[in-house]
């Protein structure tokens, strides 16, 4: 009887230390998981703003060509207008 007492309290015992390593564990899983996700997050929303940043970039040179072709074309008329002025 008092052998299975001591048993009892022995079984108790490392059922409870085995309890607290699995909750340990189960934290650990839990930290990396949420490390994981953020992680994830941030690198989402790098991916977004890089291609958000190009899209800005790409926007600028197009705006920055539009204004040299008007720019040039003006040039052009003015030099062809010259051009005919010089023929008459």
């Amino acid at each position: 009887m008092y052998i299975l007492f001591i048993f009892e309290i022995a079984l108790d015992f490392f059922k409870k230390r085995i309890r607290k390593y699995q909750e340990k564990k189960l934290d650990e899983i839990t930290s990396k998981i949420q490390f994981h996700q953020y992680t994830k997050k941030q690198l989402e929303q790098k991916i977004e703003e890089m291609i958000h940043d190009e899209k800005t970039m790409i926007i600028k040179e197009i705006s920055y060509h539009s204004k040299m072709i008007n720019i040039w074309k003006k040039n052009e008329e003015k030099l062809k207008k010259q051009m005919s002025e010089m023929e008459d």
